[in-house]
């Protein structure tokens, strides 16, 4: 066991919870105490009906949108039905650049993409504040003189507002040409926020310091205003096009939408 394993990391338990084998036994700990305190229900299912929605948005970006090419920003580690296996499952060449800005993860998860089968993957370490350094570093993998799918699924609630996420999103939508689309999901306020950050602090120390969770209204207000929403629009996860009428399991807490550049 490294060292880094010695004590529990986000990525890894989230990957424990979809049912992964890339974490260890500190990981799987915390997970199973947070799971304990989980205040909705079934964190497990809930975490696994985001993952479902990320698939579908994937899979509108690859197969409907026609897109080659994915910049997924705010990733966890690239197991467990996540952006690339979905987008190469549908078109095996599309390439797939993740971003992370835990150095950990990253190592990680270019360990892990190692013993995958050959594909158009990487995975680079970088800030959502400084995404002139994620876009430099993605063109070693993407041709960002051709549209892509912005992926920014897991990260902007990391965001504080005093460090202007929306404009960090600006500034990324301006960087990718016309054609382009935007694939996006950010934790919802929720009326039972504080218990959620306590349970979430048994994997996180000082989660709710570090989280920022926002309405319907200040999740719009991330998006650029150029971007045209697909129907239908800016909704809850499970309302995303979801695949049957059945009644999802969870109580959904993420918002989510899908947007293109014009």
């Amino acid at each position: 066991m490294t060292e880094e394993f010695e004590t529990p990391g986000l990525a890894r338990a989230m990957d424990y919870l979809l049912g992964g084998e890339a974490h260890g036994p500190a990981d799987r700990e915390a997970a199973d105490r947070a799971c304990a305190a989980w205040p909705t229900g079934d964190l497990r299912a809930e975490l696994r009906s985001a993952r479902a929605t990320l698939g579908r948005m994937v899979a509108h970006l690859v197969g409907e949108a026609g897109l080659g090419q994915l910049l997924h920003i705010g990733a966890g580690l690239p197991t467990m039905r996540n952006t690339h296996q979905v987008a190469q499952r549908m078109a095996p060449a599309t390439r797939v650049v993740y971003v992370s800005r835990d150095p950990g993860v990253v190592a990680h998860a270019r360990h892990l993409l190692r013993q995958q089968p050959r594909s158009p993957t990487a995975y680079v370490h970088g800030e959502l504040g400084d995404p002139d350094r994620i876009l430099r570093d993605a063109a070693g993998v993407l041709d960002l003189s051709r549209p892509i799918g912005l992926v920014l699924f897991g990260g902007l609630h990391f965001v504080p507002g005093a460090d202007d996420p929306a404009g960090l999103v600006q500034l990324l939508v301006d960087a990718v040409p016309s054609g382009s689309w935007v694939a996006f999901g950010h934790l919802a306020t929720h009326e039972r926020d504080h218990l959620m950050d306590a349970a979430m602090e048994r994997i996180v120390p000082d989660w709710s310091g570090q989280i920022v969770r926002r309405n319907r209204a200040e999740a719009m207000a991330l998006l650029d205003r150029s971007l045209e929403l697909e129907d239908p629009g800016m909704v809850l996860s499970t309302e995303w096009r979801p695949e049957s009428s059945a009644a999802p399991t969870g109580s959904p807490a993420m918002w989510c939408a899908v947007a293109r550049k014009p």
